[in-house]
């Protein structure tokens, strides 16, 4: 969605998703980096592929457009 919504640029979004190794287990990133989004995965700029079931939240413009359910993260 961040990437077609008529009103938000990717540019000013980040993405929260778990990376293990991160401190805290949690790993930030610019919507900037993402090249595209495809089978399954968002695709950076440096060919890292990210799968989407790790994203926890997407923020926009300083507001939260999308945040997994904590509990389900728990399972």
């Amino acid at each position: 969605m961040m990437l077609w919504h008529p009103e938000k640029k990717i540019k000013n979004c980040t993405v929260i998703y778990i990376h293990r190794g991160a401190p805290g287990g949690l790993k930030k990133i610019g919507g900037d980096e993402i090249k595209s989004v495809e089978g399954g995965f968002m695709i950076l700029g440096d060919e890292t592929k990210i799968p989407y079931h790790r994203v926890v939240r997407i923020e926009c413009d300083g507001e939260i457009m999308w945040e997994k359910d904590l509990k389900e993260r728990k399972k």
